[in-house]
């Protein structure tokens, strides 16, 4: 590959896998998980939502998942980001027991004082499948 293309190519990989991408650009996402206040446990109500998601992952090889974990902003910035951190680790390895590749898992934890989207509580991961078109 020439090096200018080479270059475009990088700035996109970039620009999917940077957590900075503007709200408004980011396509809904494909799941959400729902945590119960200050916990970073997975509802068990979930575990189809999970195989769903891991037979739609694993249907491309080309597919990379994408998870945005929040907290509220009560308590300590600290202490919510872990939580965040933890919810979005735990989310990442229920994907990979599931057979997903956990190399091809990207992740980012808020802590938010409000959503983008007022119907969306703000203790969540936010998942989504993306194929990288390289």
């Amino acid at each position: 590959m020439p090096a200018p293309q080479w270059r475009w190519a990088l700035a996109a990989l970039w620009m999917v896998l940077s957590p900075g991408v503007a709200l408004a650009d980011r396509p809904a996402p494909d799941a959400v998980i729902i945590f119960e206040a200050g916990t970073d446990s997975i509802p068990t109500t979930d575990d189809k939502v999970f195989e769903q998601l891991s037979i739609k992952a694993k249907s491309d090889p080309g597919n990379w998942i994408s998870l945005e974990a929040y907290a509220n902003d009560l308590g300590s910035r600290e202490l919510n980001l872990a939580l965040a951190q933890r919810r979005m680790e735990d989310v990442s390895r229920r994907l990979a027991m599931l057979g997903f590749p956990p190399h091809r898992i990207r992740g980012t934890s808020y802590r938010e004082s409000s959503t983008a989207d007022g119907d969306l509580p703000t203790r969540r991961v936010e998942i989504r499948i993306a194929k990288l078109g390289l």
